[in-house]
């Protein structure tokens, strides 16, 4: 019996936990802002995926500005656009049924990266119009943590076979491809089956259909305005379940990777080296304000300490006034974690 991914069952357990999280804090408020945003569900994940869905909402907004009068491909202009941006980015504010939809989009495309990552990357593909460039690609893994070994494994095939997008066509190899040469398993997902089911009890039938069940309970979705999408039959993740099983029943009787173990096998050499070019300008802008010099200097002086305890002891002593609660500071200090 092959079991395959619910996304129907899928799609109405994350509405149920979009009105069980946002509940209370629209009851609260009329509005969310992008603090709020970072810190609205603790699977950081989530929150992640609603700026990164955010961003993409943005990046429509500003692909239909076409004009007979004005050069909208000068350098000048894209890097006035840029920094528009970035100032919009601190002074979002968006109101209940719209930040409900982005909320449950993300909270699908968060189930899909951690119980079936397979086909997390085959949505993602289906969602910007059934390609997806490499830059494009390289800008979702910055809002990726869980199983980022695929994503960065993947842009990196990408770059080595001169893939400039991915499609319908390549896709499928290629992620094959990806899944074969990964030599650690997937992330420990006990945490997230704990955080999830805080809210709402995840359950076997809201992951997965086999051949001789139907979606049972449905909910109605015509509170919240979601985007509909198609069922996707591919058999996915290798885990294997049974449906008379819980959901923690069948996967306390797997063997997986621990974070510790994810961690080391990850250790990075040089910090430096081991920035993508989209974490450069998010660290530059974002907690440097804006100047490489100091960035640069930082990174200098982080690299001549023996152990993490004193790496993140100098950012404290010298860096004060930051976040340390903020994403961009924490995944700073994961890679920080990483070298040492």
């Amino acid at each position: 019996m092959e079991n395959k991914l619910n996304r129907e069952g899928i799609k109405n357990y994350s509405v149920r936990f979009a009105n069980k999280t946002l509940e209370d804090f629209f009851n609260k408020n009329e509005n969310i802002n992008g603090q709020q945003i970072l810190t609205v569900q603790p699977i950081k994940q989530i929150n992640l995926f609603v700026v990164k869905n955010l961003f993409r909402e943005w990046q429509k907004e500003t692909s239909r500005l076409k004009s007979q009068y004005f050069d909208y491909e000068n350098d000048r202009v894209k890097e006035a656009l840029t920094d528009f941006m970035n100032v919009l980015s601190r002074n979002i504010s968006i109101t209940k049924d719209p930040f409900y939809e982005l909320f449950i989009q993300a909270t699908e495309e968060t189930i899909l990266l951690i119980f079936s990552p397979y086909d997390f990357y085959i949505h993602i593909v289906e969602r910007n119009d059934e390609t997806i460039s490499r830059q494009d690609l390289d800008r979702i893994a910055k809002y990726v943590k869980v199983n980022k070994n695929i994503i960065n494994l993947l842009t990196e095939k990408m770059a080595t076979g001169n893939i400039s997008e991915l499609n319908g066509n390549n896709l499928p190899d290629l992620m094959d491809d990806v899944f074969a040469s990964i030599e650690q398993g997937p992330e420990d997902i006990e945490i997230y089956l704990k955080e999830f089911t805080e809210v709402i009890p995840l359950q076997v039938n809201d992951l997965y259909l086999d051949d001789d069940n139907e979606v049972e309970n449905k909910v109605d979705v015509s509170e919240v305005q979601s985007n509909k999408e198609d069922t996707i039959d591919k058999p996915t993740f290798e885990w294997s379940v049974e449906t008379q099983k819980t959901l923690h029943e069948e996967l306390s009787d797997t063997s997986k990777t621990t974070l510790a173990e994810i961690h080391e096998q990850q250790k990075v050499e040089s910090i430096r080296s081991s920035l993508s070019i989209n974490q450069r300008f998010m660290f530059i802008n974002m907690l440097f304000d804006g100047s490489e010099q100091n960035f640069f200097k930082t990174l200098e002086d982080l690299e001549k300490f023996n152990g993490f305890y004193d790496a993140t002891n100098y950012l404290k002593e010298n860096y004060p006034d930051w976040d340390y609660d903020s994403e961009e500071v924490l995944e700073f200090i994961e890679i920080l974690e990483k070298r040492y």
